[in-house]
């Protein structure tokens, strides 16, 4: 019987690391299969389901942390179709908390505080939304799109509890990056924020960078149609 081939630590340190690698693959998906939802949280529930086939982990532990994160996340898609909600939220509530306090420094628990945000977000509990996009943030430092997206899910989450100045912060940041992804419609949420902050002429600005600059973006048209009405109401000029 022939031996199994071992893969020395050597050879896997050369090797790129699936788990930091992934979000071009998510990245691309979203940006291929996003749907025109103005009011959508965030990337970071479709960037989880980018990690469901995910399998490879390096040590015991992260196997485990996996199987647990796995065991969380499949109750939830599967209840959530089914329309029972509320009980497959608290089924997985205690499958993440179980990853977050017995493998926190695995990569699956990192996984897990996406995945979890997202579903507290969904689930009308912003303040644990928050905790735990906060937490994701330190988690992912190293890496500008998943970055982003969390932004955008913070950015969301204030939004839905009216605090609306907290989340033209998160919308702003995303502006302010240096690549263009995600930029036009965090343009568009900037000035929709604005505008619930009667500073009309800072939702025009925002509204006319997504006419300009963005034509591509979700709420292009909204936003076509927002600088007409504002450029009347401000006496702006042509």
């Amino acid at each position: 019987m022939a031996k199994k081939k071992r893969v020395t630590r050597k050879k896997l340190l050369k090797e790129p690391d699936e788990f930091l690698t992934f979000s071009a693959k998510a990245i691309q998906f979203i940006a291929k299969n996003r749907r025109p939802v103005l009011g959508v949280v965030i990337g970071v529930l479709v960037v989880a389901l980018a990690f469901a086939g995910f399998r490879y982990f390096s040590n015991l532990s992260e196997r485990r942390a996996y199987a647990v994160f796995e065991q969380g996340r499949s109750s939830y898609a599967s209840e959530i179709s089914r329309g029972k909600a509320p009980l497959s939220r608290e089924k997985a509530s205690e499958l993440f908390e179980k990853v977050l306090r017995k493998y926190p420094s695995t990569k699956a628990a990192r996984l897990t505080l996406l995945v979890y945000a997202d579903m507290s977000y969904h689930g009308r509990d912003y303040q644990k939304a928050i905790e735990l996009y906060q937490k994701a943030l330190v988690a992912f430092s190293g890496d500008d799109a998943i970055q982003k997206l969390i932004w955008n899910g913070l950015a969301h989450t204030y939004e839905a509890k009216k605090a609306y100045q907290s989340a033209a912060d998160y919308f702003q940041k995303i502006t302010e990056s240096q690549d263009s992804f995600m930029k036009g419609d965090a343009y568009y949420n900037l000035a929709r924020m604005m505008e619930a902050l009667n500073h009309q002429e800072k939702a025009f600005e925002a509204y006319n960078k997504v006419v300009e600059a963005y034509p591509d973006s979700v709420g292009f048209q909204i936003a076509k149609d927002k600088v007409l009405h504002l450029k009347g109401a401000l006496g702006t000029s042509e």
